[in-house]
């Protein structure tokens, strides 16, 4: 596993603040996605002496019309299947893309946490209500087609194609979402079952929502996805359940459910990159959340070098 760091390429304190760090791997969050945008984030990255090891999300306005069946539908897929082959071009090994999310509404509210620390409060919808099975299926046709039409594009670039994991999608209704479960992430990979394409798992989304919703403990659902090679990046934060839905912790108040999980990733064989959710919110902190990537970033290397 490698220490990483979400960050802006063309911001050079940030370039420089994950030097001090001692992280190596960035994951890039860019401003645009043309091709000459791509070549100067990769120039950027590798002048700093660090490591470009995948890219931030696509577009998602992009991908929400490529993916929902609007009028620009193929024109969209097009342009998807460009930045794709663009990144291959580039030797940028990883590329995460996610469904269209439910934005702002699935935080409900916060509330005070260790040491006046503002803790965000997650909405998840899991009641037994009814759910549209044909709403459901439609929505997994136009993925289908939209996997169809890209995933062979990035076997051939050499890209790996990363379903990023959202919390936020456990705000919808049931008729309204995808991908809620083990079942259904393997039905995505039953969809596009390519080695090219896997997971980038927000640990917080497989603790709160995909343990919610089978059988199986958390370890055994990351040793599921795990041993099939379909995890190729995880995003690491410590939510715990409420009533209602989900609060932010800081990772060391769980220290023994972070440390065996990462104990699980490692014996998967997972040696992707290791990315800190910068959260809760810290005082005083700055917008892109400087102290709490200081303080995730040196608390994953700490249990690292624990379990050796």
């Amino acid at each position: 596993m490698h220490l990483a760091l979400t960050l802006n390429p063309f911001v050079d304190t940030d370039l420089l603040y994950a030097q001090q760090l001692g992280v190596d791997w960035i994951v890039g969050d860019v401003p645009a996605w043309d091709y000459d945008t791509l070549a100067a984030a990769c120039n950027r990255v590798e002048k700093s002496g660090l490591v470009l090891c995948g890219l931030e999300c696509l577009p998602a306005s992009l991908v929400a019309v490529a993916l929902l069946g609007q009028p620009e539908c193929e024109e969209a897929i097009d342009r998807v299947c460009r930045i794709i082959t663009d990144v291959g071009k580039l030797g940028i090994p990883s590329l995460a893309y996610r469904w269209p999310s439910a934005g702002s509404g699935h935080v409900v509210g916060t509330t005070t946490g260790r040491g006046g620390s503002v803790s965000a409060v997650y909405r998840i919808q899991d009641e037994e209500s009814a759910v549209l099975q044909d709403a459901r299926e439609e929505m997994w046709q136009a993925l289908s087609s939209f996997l169809q039409s890209v995933v062979p594009v990035a076997e051939a670039a050499g890209v790996r194609l990363a379903y990023q994991t959202d919390i936020s999608l456990a705000s919808l209704p049931k008729e309204k979402r995808i991908l809620d479960s083990v079942t259904e992430l393997d039905r995505l990979f039953q969809v596009a079952g390519s080695p090219c394409h896997g997971l980038d798992l927000d640990h917080g989304f497989v603790t709160q929502v995909l343990g919610q919703e089978c059988d199986l403990k958390i370890d055994e659902v990351i040793r599921h996805f795990g041993r099939q090679k379909r995890i190729f990046a995880v995003r690491l934060r410590n939510l715990r359940r409420t009533d209602s839905g989900a609060q932010e912790h800081f990772l060391d108040e769980d220290k023994v459910a972070v440390l065996r999980a990462l104990q699980v990733y490692r014996g998967t064989g997972f040696e992707g990159p290791l990315c800190p959710i910068p959260s809760p919110d810290m005082t005083d902190d700055t917008e892109w959340r400087h102290k709490g990537y200081a303080f995730g970033i040196g608390y994953l290397r700490a249990l690292l070098q624990v379990i050796g």
